[in-house]
């Protein structure tokens, strides 16, 4: 092995071991998946953006995202029922979209989230053992621009898959799972309040949750749970 190629090794077996530590330093299991989206926007090249969703039962939930804009993405998978998050979560397997211009699957999705400067995307099917009720997950990854994920940046995402598979396994026979999912519940209530109350649509109430959430520098749930307490937007 050539010293280039030596010195290579060497860092990505330092970085593995870095975001391991990293992960294994979180309390609970809301905050281990929040650090691997978290951790994947700082370590691998051209990731801007990062969701962890799951198929738990009949729901469909995006559990952590590192900024809003991720979430949206997802949400418009749901929305539509189709996309590359959905293709991983049911195919069982890692979907790439190097360039959504050039992309002929799922075209009610890639209109959808034209707005949000999407170009390129990759989805990795977590491996779950499922419990009483069928679990999948996926962890996904997008850019703002074509080709942003090279074969580094695919086997740095498997690691990042691979803990966050780990923690969602060990999550499938403790109550923790279930507290993550129920802690989404707290944003559909909050969209709820805001559609009664301003008159707006679903997609419209969850905006303004996410202007306020990016303005405020404060958590989705946390800012949803404010909602909910007050009747309304805090002030």
């Amino acid at each position: 092995m050539s010293d280039r190629k030596k010195r290579a090794t060497e860092t990505a077996l330092q970085t593995v071991a870095e975001i391991a530590r990293t992960l294994a330093a979180a309390p609970t299991l809301e905050e281990t998946l929040q650090r691997i989206v978290d951790l994947g926007v700082e370590y691998i090249h051209g990731c801007e953006s990062a969701s962890i969703s799951i198929i738990h039962g009949f729901e469909r939930s995006t559990l952590v995202w590192s900024n809003p804009a991720a979430l949206l993405v997802d949400q418009a998978q749901y929305r539509h029922n189709q996309g590359p998050c959905l293709e991983s979560l049911t195919a069982h397997e890692t979907i790439v979209i190097e360039d959504i211009d050039e992309e002929q699957r799922w075209p009610q999705w890639r209109e959808a989230v034209r707005e949000f400067d999407l170009r390129s995307s990759i989805s990795f099917r977590l491996f779950i053992v499922s419990g009483d009720e069928e679990t999948f997950g996926s962890l996904s990854m997008f850019a703002s621009r074509a080709h942003a994920f090279d074969d580094h940046a695919q086997a740095l995402g498997q690691v990042f898959a691979s803990h966050a598979a780990v923690a969602l396994k060990a999550a499938i026979t403790e109550a923790g799972l279930e507290q993550a999912v129920r802690s989404r519940d707290a944003i559909g209530q909050a969209k709820g309040i805001l559609m009664e109350r301003h008159d707006v649509d679903a997609d419209e109430a969850f905006e303004m949750l996410c202007r306020m959430s990016n303005d405020r520098d404060i958590e989705m749930r946390a800012l949803a749970e404010q909602v909910a307490e007050l009747g309304g937007l805090p002030k």
